[in-house]
């Protein structure tokens, strides 16, 4: 029985073969090196993925989407880059293809074996961790205590027109902190608080499927929310949130809003969502209640290897969970 290294070879060989007709022909009648070796590597692509479906990794799900989305970017812009090179050196077009194939079949093998038939598919195809490395929690814990210092001397919230903020590479993980801010028209403060308090759950968003008050007293709240993280998968998280209110002054008031439970639905932990602290700031204008939200989350590092792909999706979502949070706040006071 063929070995999956050996069988993804047997289905390169057969792609390879599909690729360079499909490149000699198209240069046979004319079309330039760049357009055909674009449509011969998307050709073997195709051709490769339903083998690889069918015979490779049979006993796994697998993804077109991601299939092509990282052959592609892998094949089609390594092989068109090192035909550049290669063809820049003297080389013929078929000899120049054949070297570029050989060179880019390593890293195809890899990121087929380990994101798109993995057996366990996820945002980022790696193993469950348990928790976040120690070094991970204490830069962390640095990086709250000097985010809430600064916050707590601010004494001017401009409003925001789009989202603020950037992710941190803190080595085995990373840290989100992006801000935000809206404007509730035609509220007053007392009346916006009192609607937060009471009941004191979320406004209705994408990112909360349920919500309950699990205890409060006049200043504080202690809330149950599923959380909802959406990227190239969906991952639900069972969490609990200590939340404090405080009035600052007649026509302002803050919040802080910290998790002190994130349980992974269905058990496990992929590492996409360790800490959420939320720090909130309510103040009274002519024109309503501006509301200045400051998000921060800890969660794991993309590995290397797919870091190109994923490290532009994932400091989007914490950003555009924070965006929804403070769309939903204002459709709800609407």
């Amino acid at each position: 029985m063929l070995s999956t290294p050996l069988k993804f070879i047997a289905v390169g060989v057969l792609g390879f073969a599909v690729q360079l007709t499909t490149l000699a022909t198209l240069t046979m009648v004319g079309w330039s090196w760049l357009p055909a070796t674009v449509v011969a590597v998307e050709s073997a692509i195709v051709h490769n993925y339903c083998w690889h479906r069918a015979f490779t990794w049979a006993d796994r799900p697998g993804s077109f989407v991601r299939f092509n989305v990282s052959t592609a970017a892998t094949s089609i812009a390594g092989n068109v880059l090192l035909m550049w090179i290669l063809l820049g050196a003297g080389l013929p077009i078929l000899p120049a293809n054949i070297l570029a194939v050989a060179i880019m079949s390593v890293a195809n093998f890899v990121i087929a074996d380990r994101w798109v038939f993995a057996a366990a598919v996820g945002l980022i195809a790696v193993p469950v961790q348990a928790a976040p490395h120690p070094a991970a929690v204490a830069s962390w814990n640095q990086y709250v205590r000097a985010a809430e210092a600064r916050i707590s001397a601010e004494t001017v919230h401009p409003p925001r027109s789009k989202p603020e903020g950037n992710t941190i590479d803190i080595g085995t993980a990373t840290i989100s902190d992006w801000s935000g801010s809206v404007i509730i028209p035609r509220v007053t403060l007392d009346t916006f608080l009192h609607r937060l308090q009471d009941p004191g759950t979320p406004p209705p968003q994408e990112d909360v499927t349920a919500s309950r008050v699990i205890s409060r007293t006049p200043d504080a709240l202690h809330l149950y929310i599923r959380l909802v993280r959406r990227a190239i998968i969906t991952v639900s998280y069972d969490t609990e949130h200590d939340m404090t209110f405080r009035r600052v002054s007649p026509l302002a008031a803050s919040a802080r809003s910290v998790a002190t439970r994130i349980d992974e639905v269905g058990g496990g932990d992929k590492g996409f969502l360790w800490k959420l602290n939320s720090y909130w700031y309510y103040e009274q204008t002519p024109d309503g209640v501006m509301v200045s939200l400051e998000s921060l989350t800890l969660s794991r590092d993309v590995p290397l290897l797919i870091k190109p792909l994923a490290g532009r999706i994932v400091p989007g979502i914490a950003r555009e969970s924070m965006q929804r949070t403070l769309d939903a706040l204002r459709a709800y006071f609407a």
